[in-house]
């Protein structure tokens, strides 16, 4: 087999991205995934007519992330529809959220302009702190603070709505009002999703780069602290006692986008300094994944709580599972995710680390309730055509973005002591959200490697 200047681990934002963006730079390169479909876990799978995402997304991107990359590669990327409007559960029912804050907009544009002429390193210095004490020193409105917090919420899926970090949310915060000139900005890539990636996989392999799906990487070669290649395993086992019938794909260097819990298994951990890998089992612990019980519904009638079909509804504190949450009506922003006449709702309600089996079933019964609490006349039996249970554990989501597990306590995206081994999973060290966080991880790896800024990215902001 041909050897590779790099071989990219995982198909998702953050693998597609770079993988295109070294092609581009001229360099010979291969990205590998285990699963069949492009996406990582932002793919979107078929099912019976309708299309579902593994969980549930929007793009969150100011047009300077993922899709500059894209327009970069040769691609286009438009955005679609954005979100319009952010009904709250409140008291027992829906409230838009400017009622939180309709008499404090003064307040608001104060903060907002603190926030915007504040430099983009002032944010590092409060990863140890949680968002509310960046706040408490620039207002005192408890609107424009509980603004702040729904939409970190939102983004960072914090099961406390208290307890999110300042810096990550800052960072977003900033990058929205400066560029989009609102909180927060969610749109729906035209094309869906899996064109969206299917789009960075084309620029890939316009400029020479090769996919290889369905493979799994078992091992990075690291030899004399320096990376020399990959092991993979082709393919489904034909037999169930089938193993280490391997390959060997030579690299001179490797940039793995899995995540912290699993990035050990194919990197050895006497390959890295013991402290980098404590760094690495921390925020692996069980403890500070992002999860949570959700639910796609396909419905007759478009389910939403009346504010705009492309609401992003929100709770803090749901009536019977007593979890936080988010759900969008997924035709709202895109009707060919169903057939015609019907409609594909999505929710999810957040917990931190992986329960017992009773717990989840516990839970998935309470969100029924708390769905037919939220939606009475529509979450019925004659609207509801299915309901598909997802959980969102085992992979999780990500790594809470909470004080002291965000920025410098998070690894670093070049593994030290190691040439050529770089990290571009969003559960590493990276700033943004979900899919436009990933793919800007991507290319801050590729510019390490590369040891220059692209010129092309230098309005573009990432680490």
């Amino acid at each position: 087999m041909a050897k590779y200047d790099v071989v990219v681990l995982g198909a998702g934002a953050a693998g597609l991205a770079a993988g295109a963006l070294l092609a581009k730079q001229g360099k010979k390169v291969m990205v590998i995934d285990r699963d069949k479909h492009l996406g990582g876990r932002g793919m979107a799978v078929p099912f019976e007519g309708y299309r579902m995402n593994l969980g549930g997304h929007l793009l969150e991107d100011d047009g300077f992330g993922i899709t500059k990359i894209i327009d970069y590669i040769g691609g286009k990327l438009e955005h679609g529809l954005t979100s319009q409007g952010m009904p709250i559960w409140h008291e027992g029912g829906w409230k838009a959220i400017q009622q939180l804050y309709s008499t404090d907009k003064n307040e608001l544009k104060k903060v907002i302009k603190i926030l915007c002429e504040t430099d983009w390193s002032e944010f590092d210095k409060f990863d140890h702190l949680p968002l509310r004490a960046w706040l408490e020193k620039h207002t005192k409105s408890e609107g424009v603070i509980a603004l702040f917090e729904y939409v970190a919420m939102a983004e960072c899926l914090t099961e406390n709505w208290w307890d999110h970090s300042a810096s990550d949310n800052l960072y977003v915060r900033k990058m929205h009002y400066m560029h989009k000139r609102i909180a927060g900005y969610s749109c729906w890539p035209v094309g869906g999703w899996h064109g969206m990636f299917q789009q960075l996989a084309d620029g890939l392999k316009r400029h020479g780069g090769e996919v290889m799906m369905e493979t799994t990487v078992q091992r990075v070669i690291i030899e004399n602290r320096r990376v020399k290649g990959v092991m993979i395993e082709r393919g489904e086992r034909v037999m169930a006692t089938e193993a280490f019938n391997w390959e060997t794909i030579e690299c001179d260097a490797v940039i793995s986008t899995l995540p912290v819990w699993n990035v050990l298994n194919v990197v050895r951990q006497k390959d890295l300094p013991d402290w980098y890998v404590t760094q690495i089992q921390t925020l692996a612990q069980d403890a500070y994944k992002v999860c949570w019980v959700g639910m796609y519904v396909a419905c007759h009638e478009p389910i939403f709580t009346g504010i705009h079909p492309t609401e992003l509804a929100l709770w803090f504190d749901a009536p019977h599972s007593r979890l936080p949450g988010w759900a969008f009506l997924a035709t709202g922003y895109d009707p060919s995710v169903a057939p015609p006449g019907t409609h594909l709702y999505n929710c999810g309600f957040a917990f931190q680390g992986t329960r017992s089996q009773e717990w989840y079933e516990q839970k998935f019964a309470d969100i029924e309730k708390d769905l037919e609490a939220f939606y009475p006349k529509l979450f019925t039996k004659k609207n509801v055509i299915w309901k598909r249970r997802h959980l969102v554990a085992n992979p999780a989501f990500g790594v809470f973005q909470k004080p002291g597990l965000v920025g410098v306590f998070r690894p670093d995206y070049t593994a030290p002591g190691v040439d050529g081994l770089y990290f571009a999973s969003e559960t590493f060290r990276s700033r943004g959200i979900g899919v436009d966080r990933a793919a800007r991880a991507g290319l801050t790896c590729v510019e390490k490697y590369l040891g220059t800024r692209i010129p092309e990215f230098k309005d573009s902001w990432h680490d």
